[in-house]
């Protein structure tokens, strides 16, 4: 069989009945990870849990004694890899990148001796979180966290404030 397209997987939904898809469903939970937490997010009403686990473990990666920042910025792209797997809403990726932002920023604060990867790690975080965030057209909801990254970002080297502030610059008009 050729590739599955989303009108065939429709077809096949449409051909069986409700005991069947729940019990596809219940399966596809069982046996992936993925589905559990998705329904998890899904299912909780009010704010994704997820959100806020994944931000633990971002904040648990900057707050550690001396990380090493490879190891670090691999792991972190990973968790926010694996967080686009369960969420399907851009404005909570949005806020998880911002907040890796955030935590970048402030391990800068407390350890300005980082490395250029470091630096553009947070900024191509920044840049990708700006992107969803403007493509959502939620920028009214993020746009005080924003100002505050850019202006908090001062402490950095390499140039980091004014590379913040021209990938906003760039990207805001796109809003209207």
């Amino acid at each position: 069989m050729g590739n599955l397209t989303k009108k065939a997987l429709l077809k096949h939904l449409n051909k069986s009945d409700k005991e069947d898809i729940i019990r596809e469903v219940v399966t596809l939970f069982d046996k992936f990870k993925n589905v559990k937490e998705f329904y998890k997010s899904e299912l909780a009403g009010e704010g994704n849990p997820m959100l806020s686990t994944y931000k633990r473990k971002i904040e648990e990666a900057y707050n550690k004694p001396n990380p090493k920042e490879r190891t670090t910025n691999i792991n972190l792209n990973k968790l926010i890899k694996e967080f686009k797997k369960v969420s399907i809403y851009d404005r909570e990726l949005a806020d998880l990148m911002l907040y890796r932002v955030e935590c970048g920023i402030a391990a800068i604060k407390r350890d300005n001796k980082r490395s250029a990867t470091f630096y553009n790690c947070i900024i191509s975080t920044f840049e990708d979180a700006v992107k969803l965030i403007v493509a959502d057209r939620s920028l009214d909801e993020f746009q005080k966290r924003i100002d505050n990254t850019v202006k908090n970002s001062s402490v950095g080297k390499f140039e980091m404030k004014e590379s913040l502030e021209k990938i906003f610059q760039l990207l805001e008009p796109f809003d209207n």
